[in-house]
This record gives structure tokens, C-alpha cells and sequence, in this order.
């Protein structure tokens, strides 16, 4: 009996589906190309080399899974994202931790500006504001020493210009007028006793009205017109003992006076006093013997010259300032005490120590670093000790050595980078079972890749690395990227408020506005984020737009560090 010929075909259809579904199960995959990826840990530095099938150094690499590894752009088969290039030849260099590599074209969109650390002395200029004022060596006092009563003023008003000798007005003293009686008794009687026993003793008398006479002021002139004479005078004339103007008038015409009363105080006016207001964190550049160059705002066309002489031992608990002593030339009498100057003082060199722009230093709390340049679009960051910073340097005390490139500019975007791949490598070494990530994180300006996860690994063990800079979000979760308004004033009291709370990893929108004309008050500045100082003109707001990566406690102050707030930053 025959089969019919369908019933025929449909078993040999059978039979080849089931073939060929065997050969599938036992068979792997293969491609006309080498393998280029593995699904068991991720490849050595070393083992990445033989992946570059085209010898041009580079493979691409997913970042989330390092197994994952092909010689051509792709997606990772898993999640569809894009794979990172990695370069061969600096995996093999074995690069220390932390070191990030950049492309180029990133760095362009950073802004990034390299500059060479230099070894050369800090010369500091010190600007600040100055007062003139009265040597205080060239003031006198004018008091009588005996009682009486002003008969006559030659000088009745404050201001006026007298020369030593001028007459300054003529008192009367019943006290007086009786010494100069015995005085002419005394005379008398040495004259008619002259030759005898008794002569000694009138002459003795004689001595001693004529010291009591010099002792309240009397001149030897006014003495010999007195023998002369032979009258006692009604009044007596007080004369400038110097020259100099007439700071201050104490007296009127009729006026009773006392012994030591203050009638007159004279000033001379040839050498002025020009008092320094020295902030506290300036004062180590100060010394007596330096120079300083003053200008005048009324005048900017005078330029004075001087040296400072004296440093005063205090300092004003409210300004923080100190006060340094410049003398100062008057010819003319151009300089008015009180008014305002500028001075320049020009400080100590200090001897040659590696120095780097002060906006190259990035503070994390009382740590400092910057980010060394090591050539090809890769950065490490290193741990320095800054020192004295002076006319937008600073010196540093150990962690470079000089004549090495480092970055001046955008340098927190890097060394955000530089933490993000330790993170990183803590995350993947949780998930890898021991696997080597990859020595350097490569940032490429491509858009955000999608999450992805993995499917059937173990959890992240609960040990969380440090608070670290927020990393990319990826496409698939709508990131809230919401800015949050803070408005902040500055018065007479501080801050207000003094303590700001923002999540991190969003961008915060900070209007200041100063209401109060404080000098400490015209600038703010976060000292731990690298913000500032920036200038707070009186009653205009000011915007400042930033992004806190990590959470935690900030501290930010005015541009005198007297004036203090919290910015309290709580993780998103």
C-alpha cells in the first residue's frame, strides 16, 4: 500500500526541524569575525589588546560591564547602550587611580585651560584703604600755671597759623603781680645791702623770686623790662611754644583759667600720619621698612611716597583689621587730616616654593588638590598643601615640585571625573566577583546612554563608597532636573537667612542682594565649592547659578570671612 505523498513530505519536514533545532543546541554561535566579547569577567589591561583587531589602539568597552568588548562602535547586546572606546595603549600603561582620560572635544565644551606650575617668590601688593591724620608727636598744649583771668586774645579762632614766639593772649594774675613786687623789693634791697654782711641773704631772696617768675613762664626778657621799669606789670603774655595751627580754642576773653587748664593745642602740620586698615589674613606680608605708594581720590594726579614705621599691637574685633603707621610728607599743607588715601604697600618677597593660580586649587573642607595634566587628554588629581596666597597665586608647600602642567580652569568637572570612576570602580567590583575594571574612565560627548541593569547578578553589597559627585542619568528615567530658588540678603546682622537647604544634584538659582553699606558685607563666597569671592553691589541683586554635587555641610561667608552661613546640601 502506498503512502500518500504529502504524508511522506511532512514527516521528512519533521525531521529536518528537529535536526536542525539540535544542531542549534549544540552548536555555539559563530560570526565571520574573531570573537570579540565574553560574558566572563572583564579582560585584563593587557588581555584588551587582543580585541584591537585594526591596530589602531582603541576597542570599545561597556562601561556597566566590562566583559563587554568589540573592536567596532556598537551597542552593548544585553541593553542596547553604547559601548565606550577605551584606549589599548594607556590600559597597558597601568595609570594610577583616579586618573581620567578626556576627549577632545569634551575638553573644548569644558573650557578647560592647562597652565605650568612655576617656581618663583610671591611679591604681594597689599591695597587697602587709609585715613590721614595728626602726628600725634607734633601736638603741644598751651595751659598756664598760675591762676588768673583772660585780659586779651591775640588768636580767637580754630584754624589760625601761628609762628613760636607769637603772642597768644595776656593774662592777669593777682598772684602774679605780687611776685613780681617782692621781686623788685628783693632787687632794691641787694642794691642797698651791696658790700655787707647782709647782701648774701637779699641776693638769695632775689634768686628765688626770680625762679618762681621763670617757673610760671616769665621770659628772661620779660624780667630785664621788669628791673628796667621798676613797675610790676598788670598782665602777663603767654607766647606759641611752637609753631603750628590752632587745632583747638578753649578759651574766651574774661575767662577765669586754673593752673594746668588746656587753652590752646597746636599742630604742626609739615608731617601727617597715614593710618593703614590692614586685614588679619594680610598682616604676615606687613612689616616695618616697606614701601607704600598713596593716592588721594580728590586727586589722583598726587602721588606720595612713604615707608611704614609703626605697627600697632591690636586689632579691631569687629572689622578685623590691624593698623599700620605711615608718615607722610605735607609740603603746602595740601594734605587735609581726615580725608581718605589709598595705599599700595608693597610686601616681603618670600623665598622661590612652586606657585599655581589661586583659581587652580580645588578645597574639599581642609583638604586641597589640583588636577595634574598627563599629557593626551588625561588628568589625575594630586594632593597638595597650599600656602600663603598673594595677588591670585598661592604657594604650595609640598605635593609639586615645579614645571608641571595642571589645570586652571574647569578643573571641579574633572575632578568630579576623577572621583566618578573610583565610584565607579567600587560599584563594578561589587558586581564583577573580582574582575579588574578598566584604568581610566573615558568621557565622550555623546547624549546620555539608557539605564540598563543586569539581570540574575546579586545585589550592591550596603557598603556605600563616599559621597561623590552625581553621576550622568541615563535615558529611561525622567530625571528631575527642577532648579531650586533660594533668595538670600545680607544686612547689618549677617545672613538671613544664615542656613540654606538644597538637594544634591540639582542646580540651585542664588539670588544675593546687600542692604547694608558694611565693608565685609560687599562680597560672598563658598570657600569649599570654589565660589567667589563675588562682588554684592549696595541694593542690586546678584545671581548665582551652580550645582552642589555632594551632600553635606558648606560653609559660605562674605568676602572678610566675618559675616557666616550653612548651606546644607541633603542628598537627592
Amino acid at each position: 500500500m502506498r503512502l500518500p505523498l504529502w504524508i511522506i513530505a511532512g514527516v521528512l519536514g519533521l525531521l529536518l526541524i528537529a535536526y536542525a533545532t539540535y544542531a542549534l543546541l549544540r552548536t555555539p554561535a559563530t560570526s565571520t569575525t574573531p570573537d570579540t566579547s565574553t560574558t566572563a569577567q572583564a579582560p585584563s589591561p593587557q588581555g584588551l589588546a587582543a580585541f584591537d583587531l585594526d591596530g589602531d589602539g582603541i576597542v570599545y568597552q561597556d562601561p556597566m560591564h566590562p566583559w563587554i568588548v568589540q573592536d567596532a562602535p556598537g551597542k552593548a547586546p544585553d541593553c542596547g547602550m553604547d559601548l565606550v572606546p577605551v584606549s589599548v595603549h594607556e590600559a597597558l600603561n597601568q595609570e594610577a587611580e583616579g586618573t581620567v582620560r578626556i576627549d577632545p572635544v569634551m575638553l573644548q565644551n569644558f573650557g578647560v585651560r592647562l597652565t605650568t606650575v612655576e617656581v618663583a617668590p610671591l611679591a604681594p601688593t597689599v591695597r587697602t584703604t587709609a585715613r590721614l591724620e595728626v602726628n600725634e608727636q607734633q601736638l603741644v598744649a598751651v595751659s598756664p600755671k598760675i591762676e588768673g583771668w583772660v585780659e586779651r586774645l591775640y588768636v580767637n579762632y580754630e584754624g589760625a597759623r601761628v609762628r613760636k614766639g607769637d603772642p597768644l593772649l595776656e593774662l592777669y594774675s593777682p598772684a602774679l603781680v605780687s611776685t613780681q613786687e617782692e621781686y623788685l623789693l628783693a632787687l632794691r634791697n641787694v642794691q642797698q645791702l651791696a658790700g655787707t654782711p647782709a647782701q648774701t641773704d637779699a641776693q638769695r631772696l632775689l634768686e628765688a623770686a626770680r625762679r618762681r617768675l621763670l617757673f610760671w613762664d616769665i621770659t628772661a626778657e620779660q624780667i630785664r623790662q621788669l628791673e628796667t621799669s621798676g613797675q610790676a606789670r598788670k598782665t602777663l603774655t603767654l607766647y606759641a611754644p611752637a609753631s603750628g595751627t590752632v587745632l583747638r580754642k578753649e578759651v574766651v576773653e574774661g575767662q577765669q583759667v586754673q593752673p594746668g587748664q588746656t587753652l590752646f593745642v597746636l599742630a604742626d602740620l609739615s608731617t601727617l600720619w597715614l593710618q593703614v586698615d590692614v586685614y588679619e589674613h594680610d598682616l604676615s606680608w606687613i612689616k616695618p621698612g616697606i614701601t607704600a605708594e598713596i593716592t588721594l581720590p580728590y586727586d589722583p594726579t598726587v602721588r606720595l611716597q612713604g615707608r611704614v614705621d609703626y605697627i600697632y599691637d591690636t586689632l579691631n574685633p569687629e572689622t578685623r583689621t590691624a593698623r599700620a603707621r605711615i608718615v607722610v610728607p605735607n609740603p603746602g599743607l595740601r594734605l587735609k587730616p581726615g580725608m581718605y588715601a589709598l595705599a599700595t604697600l608693597q610686601g616681603q618677597p618670600t623665598p622661590p616654593r612652586p606657585r599655581i593660580p589661586t583659581e587652580a586649587l580645588v578645597r574639599y573642607g581642609a583638604e586641597a588638590w589640583v588636577i595634574l595634566a598627563l599629557g593626551e587628554g588625561r588628568f589625575r588629581p594630586v594632593r597638595v598643601q597650599p600656602g600663603l596666597e598673594a595677588q591670585g597665586y598661592v604657594q604650595i608647600l609640598e605635593g609639586l615640585q615645579g614645571d608641571e602642567q595642571i589645570v586652571a580652569r574647569a578643573q571641579f568637572l574633572i575632578d568630579s571625573e576623577a572621583r566618578l570612576k573610583q565610584a565607579l570602580a567600587a560599584f563594578m567590583g561589587g558586581h564583577q566577583h573580582g574582575a579588574t575594571p578598566a584604568p581610566e574612565t573615558q568621557l565622550q560627548p555623546s547624549p546620555r546612554a539608557p539605564e540598563h541593569q543586569e539581570h540574575g547578578t546579586s545585589p550592591a553589597p550596603k557598603t556605600q563608597p563616599q559621597p561623590l559627585p552625581r553621576m550622568p542619568e541615563h535615558q529611561g528615567h525622567s530625571a528631575n532636573q527642577d532648579t531650586t530658588v533660594v533668595s538670600l540678603r545680607i544686612d547689618a546682622n549677617g545672613f538671613v537667612p544664615s542656613r540654606i537647604e538644597v538637594p544634591s544634584g540639582r542646580p540651585v538659582r542664588l539670588t544675593v542682594t546687600r542692604t547694608t553699606d558694611q565693608t565685609c558685607a560687599t562680597a560672598i563666597q563658598f570657600p569649599e565649592l570654589g565660589i567667589g569671592p563675588v562682588d554684592l553691589p549696595l541694593h542690586q541683586p546678584v545671581t548665582l547659578t551652580f550645582t552642589p554635587a555632594r551632600a553635606g555641610a558648606y560653609l559660605f561667608t562674605c568676602g572678610m570671612n566675618m559675616l557666616k552661613g550653612t548651606l546644607l546640601v541633603h542628598a537627592n
